[in-house]
C-alpha cells in the first residue's frame, strides 16, 4: 500500500492539476478502475489510491480544453550529457595487452601481485592546486601537479605494505561546480574500462558537488564489488599544513581495502556511504557528513569500522548505466510559498517533456 506520507505528495501535485485544467483522468495500471476528476478528487478515488500496490502505476490523462480530448505529448530523446574532458581509457599496463591475429587486444586480467593496485583518477580541486605562473602566480589547479605530488610521497611509494598507485589527471582539470551528468558518466566509463585490473578505485575532485557525484555513481556502477572512494580537500596539498595528505592517504587505504565494495567519500576521519553523504560546511575540515546512516568507519588511532553497515558482495556481474535523464525539477518549499508557480511549472512541463518534479517538504507532523 502507499504509504500515508506519499500520499500527501500526491495530493499537493494532483490538486495544482485539478486546478489548473478542465478534465483529469487517473487510470490504475492494471487498469482496474479510472476516475474522471472536474474539480476535485472523490473519497472513492483516495480509497482507491491508498489501497494500491507500489507497482499499481498511476497514469494522468489531462485534457486541456473542454474535457471531449486528450493530447499527449511527443516522446523526446534523453538529453546529451558531455565532459570537456576525454575519457581516459585502459590505464593498465601494456604487459597485459595481448594482441591477437586481427589486429584487436585481449585485456589480461592481473593475478599473482603482492602489491594491490589503485587506481586514482583525478579531476582537478583544491587538493591539486598549486602557483599558477600563467595566472599572476595565484592558486589554480596546476596540471600535473598531482603526479609531483605523488612521486614524492614516501608514505605510498616506500612502504610495502601500500597498494602500488597508477593516476591519471584529466584534460583539462574541470571545477566541481562545472561537474555534471555528462563527467559522471566519463568517470563511470573508465573505471569500467580498468575495473578487472586494480583492486579499487581513489577519484579526486573539488568538494562542492562530491556528494552529487558519489551519490550518482553509486547507481550508474551496478554490482560494484571493489571500493571507488572520492576524497578531495579544504587545503592544497601544496601547503605546509593540509587535510589533503591524510585524506589522500586513507582515501587510497580504503581502496585497497577487501570489505569495502560500495561508493563511498573520505573525508577529514570519516568514510561515509556515498548515495548519504552531503556537504554542510565550508571553512571546517570536516565538511561531509551523512545525517542519516553513521559513519562506515572512523579514524583515530586505530580504523574503527562499522562492519554491520558494509554492503555485501555483489551476486551478479559488474556493468554500468550512464543513461541519465535530467529532465526534473527539485523545489524546496516553506511556510508561505506561491502555489500558483508550482502551477506554473506544471503547465510549462507540457512543453518541456518535463519527467518529474520532486518536493521538499518539511515534516508531516
Amino acid at each position: 500500500m502507499i504509504r500515508r506520507s506519499t500520499a500527501v505528495l500526491i495530493t499537493s501535485a494532483l490538486a495544482a492539476l485539478c486546478t489548473q485544467h478542465e478534465s483529469v483522468t487517473f487510470a490504475f495500471s492494471p487498469p482496474s478502475s479510472s476516475f474522471d476528476i472536474q474539480s476535485r478528487p472523490s473519497r472513492r478515488f483516495w480509497s482507491r489510491l491508498l489501497s494500491a500496490s507500489p507497482e499499481h502505476v498511476i497514469e494522468i490523462d489531462v485534457d486541456v480544453g473542454n474535457g471531449d480530448e486528450t493530447t499527449t505529448p511527443a516522446p523526446s530523446p534523453l538529453p546529451i550529457h558531455t565532459s570537456a574532458a576525454r575519457d581516459a581509457g585502459p590505464l593498465f599496463k601494456e604487459e597485459e595487452r595481448r594482441e591477437e591475429g586481427d589486429g584487436s587486444f585481449t585485456v589480461i586480467p592481473h593475478r599473482g601481485q603482492f602489491r594491490k593496485r589503485v587506481l586514482i583518477l583525478c579531476t582537478g580541486g583544491t587538493l591539486t592546486m598549486s602557483v599558477d605562473p600563467t595566472n599572476f602566480n595565484s592558486l589554480a589547479p596546476v596540471q600535473g601537479a598531482l603526479t609531483d605530488y605523488l612521486a614524492g610521497m614516501r608514505e605510498l611509494t616506500d612502504d610495502p605494505e601500500m597498494p602500488e598507485i597508477i593516476s591519471h589527471e584529466y584534460k583539462p582539470l574541470i571545477d566541481s561546480s562545472d561537474m555534471g551528468p555528462g563527467d559522471w558518466a566519463m568517470l563511470a566509463r573508465d573505471i569500467h574500462t580498468n575495473y578487472y585490473h586494480f583492486d579499487g578505485f581513489v577519484i579526486l575532485m573539488g568538494t562542492d558537488t562530491m556528494a552529487f557525484a558519489a551519490s550518482a555513481l553509486s547507481f550508474m556502477l551496478q554490482n560494484l564489488g571493489k571500493p571507488v572512494i572520492f576524497s578531495g580537500s579544504q587545503i592544497p596539498l601544496r601547503e605546509p599544513y593540509n587535510d589533503a595528505r591524510k585524506n589522500l592517504i586513507m582515501a587510497t587505504i580504503f581502496a585497497s581495502s577487501d570489505t569495502v565494495s560500495e561508493v563511498c567519500i573520505f573525508f577529514h576521519d570519516r568514510l561515509l556511504r556515498g548515495c548519504r553523504s552531503t556537504k554542510v560546511n565550508t571553512s571546517k575540515l570536516k565538511a561531509f557528513d551523512s545525517p542519516n546512516l553513521p559513519p562506515l568507519a572512523e579514524i583515530g588511532i586505530n580504523i574503527e569500522e562499522n562492519e554491520h553497515l558494509f554492503r555485501a558482495p555483489p551476486r551478479g556481474s559488474f556493468r554500468i548505466n550512464t543513461s541519465m535523464d535530467t529532465r526534473m525539477i527539485t523545489l524546496r518549499l516553506v511556510p508561505g510559498f506561491d502555489d500558483a508557480s508550482i502551477k506554473a511549472i506544471i503547465d510549462a512541463a507540457r512543453q518541456t517533456h518535463l519527467k518529474g518534479l520532486i518536493l521538499q517538504l518539511y515534516g508531516t507532523g
